[in-house]
């Protein structure tokens, strides 16, 4: 037999279940589905760079943000003494967060200094519990970093980095809290996610107006929570972010 043809067989028992729903195809909210996401990002050299905590700044490289956030949390977690200063902790993970997302900090000029500072300024104490209690503090920890910045160049166009804030605290808890209920704390505020997430909130029969979600963290994070209550409680904002995010970027 055509061994081309085998192989393809045998692919289709790792192909995404999905569903119709308003004439759109929309990939099942499954632990299976979730499962074989993670198997391919954790196979995907796109992202094995950012995922490997041993990867060190070298060269011109300034380290992965798993390597920096698992620093922080030596810090604030361990309370041990790390071989870098909380500034230069801080920085690179912010710079780490940014240059691995494309979330494009430094399109203003001074993004990526301004929000080290602000997140400098909060007690390490206080961004503990920021980041363990989101709902308790009101998302304090969203607005601190998402306020809108403060362009020196009057050229530069100032930014409310809200997905960026997003993606910081979900790194964050993800190496700080792991193996704890805090791990899963944050859903990552995504174009993608955005433009997906009405498609289920509709199927549930969940509110949702898109142009609603727009910078506002909080109404997001409640309509995917609601949406994976319905779906069955079965997969983590975690998957749900990654699951909905690969299979529909270049869907669109």
């Amino acid at each position: 037999m055509n061994k081309i043809y085998e192989e393809k067989q045998e692919s289709l028992k790792f192909m995404l279940s999905s569903i119709e729903y308003d004439g759109k195809k929309l990939v099942e909210l499954t632990p299976r589905n979730v499962a074989l996401i993670e198997a391919m990002i954790a196979n995907d050299s796109n992202y094995l760079k950012g995922m490997d905590k041993n990867n060190k700044p070298k060269g011109k490289y300034r380290g992965s943000n798993s390597f920096w956030f698992n620093e922080l949390k030596t810090v604030l977690i361990d309370k041990k003494t790390s071989l870098y200063s909380y500034k230069d902790i801080i920085f690179n993970a912010v710079c780490a967060v940014d240059s691995e997302n494309s979330t494009h900090l430094n399109a203003d000029g001074v993004g990526r200094d301004e929000i080290t500072k602000r997140i400098l300024n909060i007690d390490k104490i206080k961004l503990i519990e920021y980041l363990k209690e989101p709902e308790k503090t009101d998302f304090k920890i969203i607005d601190i970093i998402s306020e809108i910045t403060h362009p020196k160049d009057k050229k530069k166009k100032a930014r409310i980095n809200t997905s960026f804030a997003s993606k910081f605290c979900h790194y964050a808890c993800f190496y700080l809290f792991e193996g704890t209920e805090y791990q899963d704390n944050f859903s990552i505020y995504d174009n993608i996610l955005k433009e997906s997430i009405p498609f289920y909130a509709k199927m549930y029969g969940i509110k949702c107006v898109k142009k609603h979600l727009d910078k506002n963290y909080e109404l997001y994070k409640q309509i995917i929570d609601k949406i994976i209550e319905k779906s069955g409680n079965k997969i983590s904002r975690n998957g749900f972010d990654h699951l909905l995010w690969y299979y529909f970027k270049g869907r669109l």
